[in-house]
């Protein structure tokens, strides 16, 4: 009989920093990328765009690597699978709320920035998870071109995510995105009362440069 054990054991995580953290900065993003991505190419990617005095940016890469061609070519990584999913979740959100720590509290004296969340695509279910545990704040919670998670406590999470400026991004040609999909999506946000700014845009499964300018380009700030 073959019975499943766990075992907690520490793991060495990578994040990668776009950007000098300074008195002058005025937002710091924590941008969590999709799945079968490299934390380094996400943000280099698509988010040097952003102004670099005002703007950090903070990958962090999730902790399950693979080669994305099988055997070889480049290792990218993923935020979970099906595979004893919970102990998944629970892992990357220490992981997650471990670096927000390091990160914010080692803050050079002067520096207040507006803090914003980003998840895409895979990363957008982390995302959602991490919030709604309750350990972290920010200004600006950004899902892009992906979906909530199914199961989370909205009893718990609305109240959370009525305390910062939600946001849904989502390109009007996403190959992985369906009509259904997106709809569900807002009908969960307004069924649990959630305020939340919907922002259609011309592309696919992206983060077209033009389109975060616009709206998070200048001081990260704008409504």
């Amino acid at each position: 009989m073959v019975s499943e054990n766990h075992l907690v054991t520490p793991k060495t995580a990578r994040y990668y920093v776009l950007g000098n953290i300074t008195p002058q900065t005025q937002c710091l993003w924590f941008a969590l990328h999709g799945y079968g991505q490299a934390a380094a190419d996400f943000v280099a990617e698509n988010f040097s765009c952003l102004p670099a005095h005002r703007h950090v940016v903070v990958a962090p890469e999730a902790l399950n690597r693979f080669y994305w061609n099988g055997f070889g070519g480049k290792p990218v990584a993923n935020w979970m699978t099906s595979a004893d999913r919970l102990n998944e979740i629970t892992d990357y959100i220490t992981y997650l709320n471990a670096l927000y720590q390091h990160i914010t509290q080692n803050l050079p004296d002067g520096c207040q920035p507006a803090i914003n969340l980003l998840g895409f695509s895979q990363g957008a279910a982390t995302l959602s998870r991490w919030f709604a545990a309750g350990q972290v704040q920010a200004d600006k919670v950004i899902f892009w071109a992906g979906s909530l998670a199914h199961d989370l406590q909205w009893e718990n999470a609305a109240p959370l995510f009525n305390k910062t400026q939600t946001y849904l991004f989502y390109g009007n040609e996403d190959q992985f995105i369906t009509p259904e999909n997106l709809n569900l999506q807002k009908q969960l946000l307004h069924l649990h009362k959630v305020n939340f700014t919907g922002v259609e845009f011309e592309g696919k499964h992206t983060i077209p440069a033009g389109v975060l300018v616009e709206h998070f380009g200048l001081d990260g700030t704008k409504p």
